[in-house]
């Protein structure tokens, strides 16, 4: 595999222009290269020597990569890449190159190009991507816009645990968030890019399957489907589709477009009788491309049409057909146009994923395609979802924490009827193109749909359809160096095959006893948000959430893990509820909050107050009535009270071995 060498290079090379600061240091691994091409020169004066050499020319190759790697993530870094934003700009003009749509607002990523400052000095900006949030401003990518830059740094919500999401927006190169109303938005122009246009008539395609006679359902699924645009669909869908196992179907992938490639070779049959190979598949590689055009040139599809163009040119030119390599060189070239996707999660699965296909698929299938072609192909398709779950599974729950546990039966029901219905809807798009809405084909299409809904709700309403797992990078790295060694085994059949296939199961199996030893379990704990409306609690059980909102003008109690809150939001005499604060439950710790409503009262007259653990005051409360309150406690000596407005969030954790309070 050509592309094998020069790939690992770059990946290594990204990595570390990625760790330093001076990109000058890529000079380094070229000048080494240059040095050793030149000794390995030297000493091949005679064939025999140059054959003997020959696999040291890898050396100089792996570091001229290695350099181009660290040279291509210091050229696609931003700007600004501290965690301070730049301050005194009042105007921002930038291009919108991400839109998405909530039921919250708009956002959008924005390449920052130029901002002005107070003294009408301008500067332009490289790679300065920022996250724009907005309340009803419309907009496409490539829209030129100019904004108000009210910077802010990107940070996880403090009102949860940590999640990682400012970490991943860092690691695509945005750093800073901000905020615009609609009014404080200006569209001045658009920019007319291969890219841009492409999204432009994905648009169009949705408008007109969204007026077409298909159901409002279906619409959104076919829109997702196809065009690879999830924001249509609602989120109870999503995780429907997600917890059954067959989120992929809704992720335009490589598989979309290999079915897309099936279809087109199968309408092509004709040329293939006439003997024009040639012209037969690189018809069916433009009409890929094509789609690839009107799906908006999504990443997933682009880097899935890449490597069919390899393969498909193998073919033309009678080369020998590497899919292996073919994937290896599609992710060469992404990577090298775009070395911020090495950690695009997107790209990550997709390889994988693809990979293990590639490798174990067609060996693992015990059943032969010329004697039993329908048997070959149910067992193919348990396989493929076998096979790319167990590989990409760490990868998984490294980022989303859990593992679907229906995968399987679900992929055996859906899969073997989604090509016709991709096929179908393919039918039904390129009607609309032509101005034909097609009752039948609607009505058809509607029914499919309800099929895939009601399969995937069925199997994933049986219990938990998820297992949860933290794994850490240690887990992921000897989990994916075992699959690599077991493919490898399987691959070279020999004596020594047996050997390496235990090695290869023995790191697979330290990788899952490790998890254990690598990774703590998280605590039981409870975070009081900071919100100035909701009295709102994150109540976690272990890793997971839930979030609890205490009713306002009233008092409400909370027992959540043996841990008891109050809530005071109303100015009642609170005599009449000493029952309730001078409560003798046996709790771990008890929390009093006191919101806007505890107005008139003063923290003596609160029985039992030294019964409680911590005192919170709400945001909602009014700053004179918050600073009387803690002058007070200063007064009488009360060390546990806490400001949400002043000190933020406060999380509580509750250890198992936390005595209990009687």
């Amino acid at each position: 595999m050509p592309f094998l060498i020069p790939l690992l290079a770059l990946i290594i090379g990204i990595l570390i222009g990625d760790s330093i600061q001076l990109p000058a240091w890529g000079l380094v691994p070229m000048l080494v290269a240059c040095a050793s091409y030149l000794l390995i020169l030297k000493k091949t004066s005679t064939p025999l020597l140059a054959l003997k050499h020959n696999k040291r020319h890898m050396v100089w190759v792996f570091l001229i990569f290695a350099g181009i790697g660290i040279f291509d993530i210091a050229f696609h870094k931003p700007t600004i890449s501290s965690s301070q934003p730049p301050k005194g700009y009042i105007l921002a003009e930038g291009e919108i190159i991400e839109a998405k749509s909530f039921a919250s607002g708009d956002r959008f990523v924005v390449d920052v190009i130029r901002m002005v400052d107070t003294l009408s000095q301008v500067r332009t900006f490289h790679n300065f991507k920022v996250l724009l949030s907005s309340d009803g401003f419309s907009a496409d990518p490539g829209d030129i816009i100019t904004f108000i830059p009210r910077l802010n740094p990107i940070t996880d919500n403090p009102n949860f645990r940590p999640t990682g999401f400012a970490e991943r927006m860092h690691r695509v190169g945005i750093y800073f968030t901000t905020h615009a109303k609609a009014s404080e938005i200006n569209l001045k122009g658009f920019n007319h890019t291969l890219a841009n246009s492409a999204v432009a008539w994905r648009n169009r395609l949705v408008v007109k399957i969204e007026k077409s006679s298909l159901s409002r359902p279906t619409c959104n699924f076919i829109i997702a489907l196809l065009l690879g645009d999830r924001s249509f669909l609602s989120e109870e869908v999503r995780d429907t589709f997600s917890n059954a196992g067959v989120a992929h179907v809704l992720a335009l992938s490589g598989m979309h477009v290999a079915i897309i490639m099936g279809i087109i070779l199968a309408l092509l049959f004709p040329f293939k009788i006439w003997g024009w190979h040639c012209i037969r598949y690189i018809v069916a590689l433009l009409l890929v491309w094509v789609y690839a055009f009107f799906t908006g040139m999504s990443p997933s599809t682009v880097r899935a049409c890449i490597m069919t163009t390899f393969v498909v040119v193998a073919l033309i030119i009678q080369r020998r057909n590497s899919p292996e390599n073919a994937l290896l060189a599609s992710a060469f070239i992404i990577l090298l146009l775009n070395p911020q996707s090495l950690f695009d999660i997107g790209l990550q699965l997709s390889v994988l994923c693809v990979g293990s296909l590639l490798l174990f698929a067609g060996p693992l299938n015990p059943v032969n395609r010329h004697r039993h072609p329908m048997l070959h192909s149910v067992v193919a398709a348990a396989l493929v979802s076998l096979v790319s779950t167990v590989t990409t599974w760490v990868v998984v729950s490294f980022y989303f924490k859990s593992v679907p546990l229906l995968f399987l039966p679900v992929n055996l029901c859906l899969l073997p009827i989604l090509p016709l219905y991709i096929c179908l809807s393919v039918l039904f798009i390129i009607l609309l193109i032509f101005g034909i809405d097609f009752s039948a084909l609607a009505w058809i299409l509607n029914n499919g749909y309800k099929i895939f809904d009601w399969i995937a709700s069925y199997l994933s309403a049986f219990g938990n359809a998820t297992v949860s797992f933290d794994i850490q990078m240690p887990v992921v790295i000897l989990w994916l160096l075992g699959v690599l060694i077991i493919a490898y085994a399987i691959k070279r059949r020999s004596d020594k095959s047996k050997i390496i296939l235990a090695g290869g199961l023995s790191l697979m199996i330290i990788s899952i006893v490790s998890i254990p030893f690598l990774n703590d379990k998280p605590k039981d704990g409870i975070i009081f948000q900071k919100s100035s409306s909701d009295i709102s609690l994150a109540l976690y059980d272990g890793a997971y959430p839930q979030v609890s909102t205490m009713p306002r003008n009233t008092i409400s109690r909370i027992v959540h893990k043996g841990c008891e809150i109050l809530s005071i939001d109303c100015n009642e005499n609170l005599d009449s509820l000493a029952t309730t604060l001078l409560s003798s439950r046996k709790q771990r710790k008890r929390y009093l909050i006191l919101g806007s409503g505890f107005k008139g009262t003063t923290l003596k007259e609160v029985p039992g107050l030294e019964g409680f653990d911590k005192i919170i005051l709400h945001p909602s409360m009014k700053r004179k009535m918050e600073t009387k309150l803690r002058q007070e406690a200063v007064e009488i000596g009360l060390n546990a009270l806490y400001s949400l407005r002043e000190d933020g969030p406060l999380e509580e954790l509750l250890p198992d071995s936390l005595p209990i309070i009687k």
